[in-house]
């Protein structure tokens, strides 16, 4: 079950599980708020719900064998689970992020404590969790008491290793300088614009993607970067055709990730399997799963002074080769296979 927030995400998801998997095994519900028509290509086993079809959501969950939670961010879904318990055995959460991190930065009141209480015993007594980060499923039961079995998958194609065949070679001597991935605050811009600022001079062209999340913060940036580097700072606030958007991070010299917990890693592991420098912080999950999956990434936490040196050939190699490896949708239909056939139970 999905909350329909971002369609780049599920769409491909749907159409790699029918295309790998029996299709007439899974169902998918989107929680959707608007009347929107369902996607032919879908309809045999995807249904739109809205808020009001309790029932037809109780249904699903009852005669269903296993239930997959893409996200736990849906109130209704929480409050449906809290009161039919005996559900959470046979449900596995697939953690986000957000859905995770909300222990931290969520807005501390007395609707936010009561929601808090439910998640609580939810995620306690889920069956599984499924991650590839296995630093959230710990935080999970560090700050949840998260007692369900861990199952690794970097779950959606999303994630695939991207194969781009085109040049590499730039046609000039600009330095490209990719900053975030979103329009969610938690990306931190204002950081690091002011640490490279001291950079405005030199030939360089900052990439900013802004093409979701909070539309007041997205204009507060834009602003930022302009008033600082002015044409050379490009702020991509439009979705695009994920092609082209690859022709723009295969031109990326470095890549800079300020989230203080768990994000963007789609777009960190894609550039990395494109050899590119990629910054984040030492102190998130992200790091070590970086670390366990022999992926060399640099330290934000300095102040740049290393950033227009090149990674030796060696390390970028390394990282080619191992998000080729493990990014791959062989190794992705393996994992999914071994959720579907596991009994939690």
């Amino acid at each position: 079950m999905f909350k329909n927030t971002n369609r780049t995400f599920y769409e491909p998801y749907i159409e790699f599980i029918n295309e790998n998997f029996d299709s007439t095994d899974h169902y998918f519900m989107i929680e959707e708020y608007n009347n929107q028509l369902l996607n032919e290509y879908y309809e045999n086993n995807l249904e739109y719900i809205n808020k009001f079809q309790f029932i037809k959501i109780i249904k699903e969950l009852y005669i269903s064998d296993k239930i997959i939670l893409h996200s736990l961010t849906s109130p209704r879904l929480i409050l449906l689970l809290f009161f039919q318990p005996w559900l959470l055995e046979k449900c596995y959460w697939a953690i986000w992020g957000a859905d995770l991190y909300y222990y931290n930065h969520r807005k501390k009141n007395f609707k936010s404590n009561i929601y808090e209480f439910f998640r609580k015993y939810i995620i306690k007594n889920i069956g599984g969790l499924i991650t590839h980060i296995y630093g959230d499923y710990e935080l999970a039961k560090q700050w949840y008491g998260a007692n369900g079995e861990y199952y690794y998958s970097f779950m959606y194609p999303s994630n695939l290793c991207k194969e781009y065949d085109a040049p590499r070679i730039k046609s000039n001597d600009k330095f490209y300088i990719q900053i975030g991935n979103s329009a969610d605050p938690l990306n931190n811009h204002r950081e690091i614009i002011m640490k490279l600022s001291k950079y405005k001079h030199k030939n360089i062209e900052i990439i900013c993607p802004l093409s979701y999340g909070n539309d007041a913060y997205k204009a507060e940036i834009v602003k930022l970067g302009k008033d600082i580097f002015e044409n050379k700072f490009i702020p991509l606030t439009n979705f695009m055709p994920f092609d082209r958007y690859l022709d723009i991070l295969s031109k990326i010299d470095v890549a800079i990730f300020n989230h203080k917990r768990q994000q963007a890693l789609g777009n960190i592991t894609t550039l990395l399997g494109l050899g590119k420098k990629v910054y984040i912080r030492e102190d998130i999950t992200t790091c070590q799963f970086c670390l366990d999956h022999h992926l060399k990434v640099f330290s934000l936490n300095e102040n740049f002074d290393d950033l227009f040196e090149k990674m030796n050939t060696r390390e970028i190699q390394m990282n080619i080769e191992n998000v080729k490896r493990q990014f791959s949708e062989e190794k992705l239909i393996d994992d999914w296979k071994k959720i579907f056939k596991d009994d939690i139970k």
